[in-house]
C-alpha cells in the first residue's frame, strides 16, 4: 500500500485549500514521505499554462508544478475523461487514468487528503 495521496479538488485561486494541498505535499516530500497527487473538478485550472493570477488571489501556484520533481514528487493524476491533455496549453507531467483505474486509485493508499 502507498503512502500519501493528496487530492485537490479546489480552484487555485478561489480559496487557499489548494495552495494549502501543495504545501502539505511539499512538506511531506521533504521530510522523505512518499506523496502522489490528483487533481479533479476545479483543480484542473491548476494545470494551465501561463496563468495570472490577480495579485489578491496570491501567487501563481502553476509554478510550483515544475519544482515537483526536485521533491520526488512524481506522480501527478487526472482522471482521462475530465481534461484532454494539451501539451500547448497544459503542464505535460500528467498521467490521465481510465474511470476504473481512477476509482481503485484511492483505495491503493494508506491516507488520503482532500483539498
Amino acid at each position: 500500500m502507498k503512502n500519501t495521496l493528496i487530492h485537490l479538488t479546489s480552484s487555485p485561486y478561489s480559496s487557499l485549500a489548494c495552495k494549502e494541498g501543495l504545501d502539505l505535499a511539499l512538506v511531506l516530500a521533504t521530510f522523505e514521505q512518499k506523496v502522489d497527487l490528483c487533481l479533479s473538478d476545479a483543480a484542473l485550472s491548476l494545470l494551465t499554462k501561463h496563468q495570472q493570477p490577480a495579485p489578491e488571489q496570491g501567487k501563481n501556484l502553476h509554478k510550483l508544478l515544475d519544482g515537483l520533481e526536485f521533491y520526488d514528487i512524481e506522480n501527478v493524476f487526472i482522471e482521462s475523461s475530465s481534461l484532454e491533455p494539451d501539451p500547448a496549453t497544459q503542464w505535460p507531467g500528467i498521467t490521465s487514468l481510465d474511470s476504473a483505474a481512477w476509482s481503485e486509485l484511492f483505495s491503493s493508499y494508506q491516507q488520503v487528503f482532500r483539498f
